[in-house]
């Protein structure tokens, strides 16, 4: 579904994005991974090798530091390798702050993880994508844009504002042939789960209409297909892979 194509996925060395980066590796694309660490990145390249036959590049850098995400595709353009999908995964997750009790600081931070970052990524890619005639542009968001939870409010303000760029992006992107959609999960699988306690699972899964939480690869499988020719007719979207959260009540939930 994705033979030949070229992706950057940020956040690509562990939970939701090395999900994305395996499923689409297995499709036939050619994957950049990111992480913050060379080590991280060595050794999730390794992991994915056997998925597919399409080249892995290593592309470490911190996505909140603007020097960084541009070398990234300073080294895309040395590699002359072109891109074809960007999915914007990486994040700063927010936790350990009520809003009354957050820090400007740590909202900065958030913010500029989650927002700036990917804003420059987003400007970078479609810039290359322009002058290869299109692209697909995949920011991930989260269904607490829209069912918020306690805690997490720098967090959840962060990606409202991914949602909201998004559509912008869409519509000025659109006329070079690039379409930009939001993926947004809600409760995933991933590491932070194996802490949690048998009860705190059962109350989670208790408030998910399907009963039961999304995974990795599922949230991959849906932005491989988002990055596909099947949604050319999809910009401006945003996709909820929350199992149905977002028509539930209230989550309720603080972490």
């Amino acid at each position: 579904m994705l033979e030949g194509k070229v992706a950057l996925i940020t956040g690509s060395t562990r939970n939701i994005g090395y999900g994305i980066a395996k499923v689409m590796h297995g499709l036939g694309a050619a994957v950049y991974v990111n992480g913050r660490s060379d080590e991280a990145v060595q050794a999730a390249i390794e992991s994915l090798a056997d998925e597919g036959n399409a080249p892995l590049y290593p592309a470490a850098a911190d996505m909140s530091k603007e020097e960084e995400v541009r070398a990234i595709f300073a080294e895309i353009e040395r590699r002359g390798t072109g891109l074809d999908i960007l999915v914007s995964n990486a994040c700063h997750l927010g936790l350990g702050h009520s809003f009354l009790d957050t820090p400007m600081e740590f909202l900065d931070a958030v913010l500029g993880a989650n927002v700036r970052g990917h804003f420059l990524c987003g400007q970078l890619a479609g810039r290359m994508m322009k002058e290869r005639g299109g692209g697909a542009i995949i920011n991930v968001g989260s269904v607490t844009a829209y069912r918020a939870i306690r805690n997490r409010s720098a967090y959840i303000t962060s990606k409202g504002a991914m949602e909201s760029m998004t559509r912008a992006m869409a519509v000025e992107l659109g006329a070079y042939g690039i379409r930009v959609n939001c993926a947004a999960p809600g409760y995933t699988y991933t590491e932070r789960w194996d802490e949690l306690t048998e009860d705190h699972l059962k109350r989670r899964r208790s408030r998910i209409p399907l009963g039961q939480e999304a995974t990795p690869l599922g949230i991959g499988e849906a932005v491989a297909f988002l990055a596909s020719d099947g949604a050319r007719h999809i910009t401006g979207a945003t996709l909820p892979l929350c199992a149905g959260t977002d028509v539930a009540g209230s989550l309720d939930e603080e972490d």
